[in-house]
């Protein structure tokens, strides 16, 4: 077997390895997600504690024949154990036995009711005193409850505390829901890109970077394309992918899918990857750098995402440069990020955005900003390449300014590596 076929073996299962362990970050980074819900929810608990002057307030679910506690306030001198994450039997609670009707929503004093005055929980949590209300779901399916408890009996209870505790309920059943809907939207949509990666639903397509100064092409930009029905665009699959947590497994199994057909390009031509700057950081992206020929890559970042800390990033991708890899700042000009992506970076190719070439013929603004940009490239050594370059006119322009190479419909649509081939050798001859 060969080395190349040895390190794509390795590079498999580093990915797939990589691929089980986002798919519980994904998990991870939907808690973050719905984190405000919860909030509320802590929030709501806290409120109706103190209304009813109870030491204890908890909204609770019934999960596999547990009770939960997801959210739980206690005052001060509670000595109780219940904590947040705390399970018990169901069977065995006063919130499944109200809401199975069995014991009633109030309960002032446990000592005299014919059931709770022998319950092992009475005496476990110190229960004196008992508020409880069942939370039904916009299909009357019981999620869990809302109750309070204190220590004391507390003859004051009244069906106005009870009514305020049933509104109290609906509110937290609207927010439940919210969280329940969203994650099982997020877990859709992970379910699709898992499907993707699993069945390889994604193949690398490849646009020609033309070089004015060669009169050649130089490289290809690396473009995913996906194979589904129906179809959806590159940036809808990879919006689903980050918005559900697991955008760095996707764009992850985009690179290596790229660099696996990085052998069958001939020697003289380079590719361009695009990254997310928070996935820079990532092992499987560092190991299958480790393996690259990096005098044969280009890193594209893109302005769409910020940069939390330059310093980090220039850090993290210094050794890769050292070893001959490029980077390019892409999208220039879309946004304020871009112009301080070029400023921090020292990229070695600054990409305009197709919205600065957009009839820049006939744009003099467009023209005197991408002037500037192309200025101020050479004063720093870098390349400026024009993206989405549309008519012969643009083309002009960006040649007249100065700019250094182009991409884009005019020139070439993207294409598998097979047909781009083909188009760079009649483009040969």
């Amino acid at each position: 077997m060969s080395d190349m076929k040895v390190l794509k073996i390795q590079s498999d299962v580093d990915l797939l390895s990589a691929i089980f362990s986002m798919q519980d970050e994904g998990r991870i980074e939907e808690d973050l997600l719905t984190a405000s819900l919860n909030q509320d929810l802590d929030n709501l608990v806290q409120t109706i504690r103190q209304y009813l002057g109870m030491d204890v307030a908890f909204l609770s679910r019934f999960h596999h024949d547990q009770r939960e506690m997801l959210h739980l306030d206690k005052n001060d001198r509670c000595g109780t154990i219940l904590k947040k994450g705390h399970t018990d039997h169901s069977n065995a609670t006063y919130c499944r036995m109200i809401a199975d009707e069995k014991l009633p929503n109030i309960i002032p004093d446990t000592s005299k009711n014919s059931i709770t005055k022998n319950l092992a929980m009475t005496k476990m949590l110190d229960i004196g005193s008992y508020i409880g209300v069942p939370i039904y779901l916009s299909d009357n399916k019981i999620y869990g409850t809302l109750c309070c408890f204190s220590a004391q009996a507390n003859d004051d209870l009244s069906s106005k505390d009870l009514s305020i505790l049933i509104l109290f309920a609906k509110f937290a059943a609207r927010n439940i829901e919210k969280d329940l809907q969203a994650s099982k939207i997020q877990q859709a949509a992970r379910d699709d890109i898992f499907d993707i990666i699993n069945n390889k639903q994604l193949t690398i397509f490849f646009q020609p970077i033309y070089d004015f100064k060669r009169k050649c092409i130089k490289g290809f930009e690396c473009l995913a394309r996906f194979q589904t029905e129906p179809y959806r665009s590159p940036d809808y699959w990879f919006n689903q992918a980050n918005v559900s947590g697991v955008g760095e497994a996707l764009e992850l199994f985009a690179i290596e899918e790229a660099l696996s057909l990085l052998p069958d390009i001939p020697e003289r031509y380079y590719i361009t990857l695009n990254v997310s700057p928070k996935h820079l950081a990532s092992p499987y992206l560092q190991s299958m750098l480790d393996k690259a020929p990096l005098h044969r890559i280009i890193l594209e970042v893109t302005e769409r995402e910020a940069i939390s800390d330059y310093n980090v990033f220039r850090s993290a991708i210094e050794p890769f440069r050292k070893r001959g890899m490029r980077l390019a700042v892409d999208d220039a000009g879309a946004g304020f990020a871009s112009f301080q992506h070029i400023l921090e970076l020292q990229a070695d190719i600054i990409k305009l955005d197709r919205s600065l070439i957009a009839n820049i013929n006939s744009d003099h603004r467009k023209r005197a900003l991408v002037a500037a940009l192309i200025g101020f490239a050479k004063e720093t050594k870098s390349n400026v390449l024009g993206e989405g370059v549309e008519t012969l006119a643009e083309l002009e322009v960006l040649q007249e300014l100065g700019a250094q190479k182009i991409q884009g419909y005019f020139f070439c649509h993207p294409l598998p590596l097979n047909e781009v081939l083909d188009f760079c050798n009649k483009q040969s001859v």
